[in-house]
């Protein structure tokens, strides 16, 4: 009969732990109940099952899974291994058959490890050497040990982290320490059954009744693992359960790379379930420059799992984020995020296999991570194939940096799927590509990076709601049409102004407007609208007297405009994030803009007097060719001179010959002609609208001409 039993002696935390409740389960499973299931709670672990007393169980039925290392020193093969070679000759000669697979293994091991001494093979090659040849030579039941140790493929070895390398973690050999606590659980002396069975039920329920055993637990309980600084005495013994070790090793056997795996991936991290390099991202535990052997992320569901189902749920291991296995701690938050891990699966516990205390390695518990679905976390992928030309592309130290910095904002990114970091992760790529055109060694390896499209990024980063947010948009989507005698495709953005490219797709030695990152930010645009002053007379359009700026581009709010042109009233360090995130995107005349709005309270008249230009005022056709006016051409070079005052009476007088018959009063003292002269850049919604705030909401009439 099936019955439902909680063990609360079975977490996700520590490692060891949660590996012993793995191997519980794969043990039953194979061993006494196929159809059981299992699941984590925050109680503990969760089994129905029909196996009845499991501390019994363990003690009377448990058949180990065969365990041998030859390839390694102190695993009881070396001229030196005295106690462990004991240990194994005691197992070899136990009167039990739980013990066969060991002895049916055993001539196979031992001609390896004489063969890999023997022929003196060189160091870093004696390994794999030992590796391949016992996995060719070993009985099956072998193999999950042989695989989850070590993973061979056409390009060497790799050691999964999980294991240390290849099956021990420094002088800690698992297998013998493994092959001593099986002789101390299964010892049939009738005083050590007793032990062994109040061990085994302390475990499962959680408890203490039997005292702990020396027993180096290495790093998969850093609590318990000892050493120097771990009392309040100084250093204190590895106390543990001696069926931890056990089970913990036998748990350790589902992450053993698949044959399949290891032939789609090759010998990579891939290739290890559930396994990515190390990041100190998202940590509070982890450090930019700890050594580390990698991540190890630990999946929980919170539904009855059959025993078929976790087995199939290890051996696919999916955690897949663009179509490929996750390979970096970002990527499988990306698929946590994007439901591109198994069905099912609730969440993850984060470990991160960090080395501490010396040369100690210790099973960090970084973060329980929820797998819930966040559709804007697919708008990552959107930028990594650039950045993964500038990993490999020659790079300065400065790209290195640029590119260290995206790592983080990406990762905070794909982590939330929030929108502050989406504007943080489009700004970071806005960085790397600046370094990446100062550097002229990266520029002949990395390729110009050509921007996804604005409209869905956009889509995302309404929910800020932020003014500096629309005046970025409406910068970043400014663009100059090519002249007459230019081809189409050649209109330029403010990106191609600011950034070293070209609309052709190469890179430039210089930006053409120089200075964006390094000077205030008022100060370039200024500049821009000088250049647009200097440009803008060469553009094929309708006849006109002056210089419209950029004819495309999302419109800006007047009130976000006027509010711009007045420093201090925006957050100038955000605008500047802002304008980074919007120049890593590509604008077109589809893009849609800003909802609401309204005028500005109060107005920068010579702003409103100035957009009105800057768009263009229509005026009527009289036997002449005139059919609007826009701002002269070196108005803007005298407003970034100061010249405020001076610039508005000669637009005042402009703005007669258009047929107004009123006209704003002189600007007040103390206007930025610079800031107004930014604010100029960006298109503005209803600037006709806001021309007549300017003049006081008087009911004003505009005379036709002619």
């Amino acid at each position: 009969m099936t019955t439902r039993q909680l063990l609360p002696g079975l977490r996700p935390t520590p490692l060891a732990s949660y590996l012993a409740g793995l191997g519980l389960v794969r043990l039953l499973g194979e061993q006494a109940d196929p159809e059981l299931t299992a699941m984590w709670t925050e109680d503990g672990l969760v089994l129905d099952t029909t196996a009845g007393g499991l501390a019994d169980w363990l003690v009377d039925h448990y058949r180990p899974t065969p365990v041998l290392s030859p390839w390694n020193e102190g695993s009881g093969f070396g001229t030196k291994d005295v106690a462990p070679k004991q240990r194994l000759t005691a197992l070899m000669e136990a009167p039990t058959e739980r013990f066969a697979p060991f002895r049916a293994a055993m001539p196979a091991a031992t001609e390896v490890a004489l063969r890999y001494r023997a022929a003196g093979w060189r160091k870093d090659q004696a390994k794999e050497r030992a590796v391949r040849e016992f996995r060719n030579r070993c009985p099956e039941e072998l193999l999950p040990w042989i695989d989850a140790a070590v993973v061979l493929g056409s390009d060497g070895a790799l050691f999964p982290p999980l294991l240390g390398t290849g099956g021990n973690d420094g002088r800690l050999d698992f297998s013998t320490t493994f092959h001593q606590r099986l002789l101390e659980v299964l010892d049939p002396a009738p005083a050590a059954r007793r032990r062994s069975r109040g061990q085994a039920a302390d475990l499962l329920a959680g408890t203490q009744s039997e005292p702990l055993v020396k027993l180096p637990i290495g790093q998969f309980d850093p609590a318990a693992a000892g050493g120097q600084g771990s009392s309040p005495f100084g250093g204190a013994e590895s106390m543990a359960n001696p069926w931890l070790f056990v089970l913990l090793v036998e748990g350790a056997l589902l992450f053993a790379a698949s044959a399949a795996r290891r032939q789609l991936h090759g010998a990579r991290r891939a290739a290890i379930p559930f396994t990515v390099t190390a990041s100190p991202d998202g940590s509070g535990s982890g450090a930019a420059d700890e050594t580390s052997r990698g991540e190890v992320w630990a999946p929980l569901w919170r539904r009855p799992f059959s025993w078929p189902e976790i087995r199939q749920l290890f051996a696919e291991a999916r955690a897949s984020w663009r179509g490929r296995p996750a390979q970096r701690a970002a990527d499988f938050y990306a698929a946590t995020r994007t439901l591109g891990v198994a069905r099912g699966v609730d969440g993850f516990m984060r470990y991160g296999l960090h080395q501490r205390n010396g040369l100690a390695f210790v099973a960090v518990p970084t973060e329980r991570v929820r797998v819930e679905e966040k559709r804007a976390v697919r708008l990552a992928a959107r930028l990594e194939d650039w950045v993964s030309w500038v990993r490999r592309g020659e790079t300065s130290s400065a790209v290195g940096r640029a590119v260290r910095r995206y790592d983080s904002a990406h990762f905070d990114f794909v982590r939330g799927g929030e929108a502050l970091a989406l504007v943080g992760l489009l700004a970071a790529v806005t960085d790397l590509e600046q370094a990446v055109g100062r550097s002229r060694r990266a520029r002949e390896s990395v390729p110009v990076r050509v921007p996804p499209m604005a409209g869905e990024f956009l889509s995302e980063l309404r929910a800020l709601d932020w003014a500096e947010l629309r005046v970025a948009a409406g910068l970043a989507s400014g663009a100059a049409r090519p002249a007459a005698d230019q081809p189409r495709h050649l209109t330029r953005t403010l990106r191609q102004l600011l950034l070293p490219v070209d609309p052709d797709g190469r890179w430039r030695d210089a930006p053409v407007v120089p200075g964006y990152g390094l000077r205030a930010l008022r100060g370039v645009l200024a500049e821009v609208l000088v250049w647009r002053a200097r440009t803008g007379l060469d553009e094929p359009d309708q006849p006109g007297r002056g210089v419209r700026t950029f004819r495309d581009g999302v419109r800006v709010p007047a009130a976000d405009l006027h509010a711009f042109a007045v420093p201090g009233r925006l957050d100038d360090r955000r605008l500047e994030l802002c304008l980074r995130a919007c120049l890593a995107l590509r604008w077109d005349r589809r893009t849609p803009g800003w909802d609401g709005g309204g005028l500005p309270a109060p107005p920068v008249p010579t702003l409103g007097l100035l957009h009105t230009f800057a768009a263009g005022i229509p005026i009527g056709q009289s036997g002449g060719d005139q059919s609007w006016l826009g701002l002269r051409p070196d108005w803007p070079l005298r407003l970034a001179a100061g010249q405020v005052v001076e610039v508005h009476a000669e637009a005042v007088q402009r703005l007669r010959q258009a047929g107004w018959t009123a006209v704003p009063a002189p600007p007040p003292a103390g206007l930025d002609g610079v800031a107004i002269a930014a604010a100029l850049v960006p298109r503005c919604r209803d600037p006709e609208l806001v021309l007549r705030a300017c003049l006081g909401h008087r009911s004003v009439e505009k005379e036709e001409i002619g």
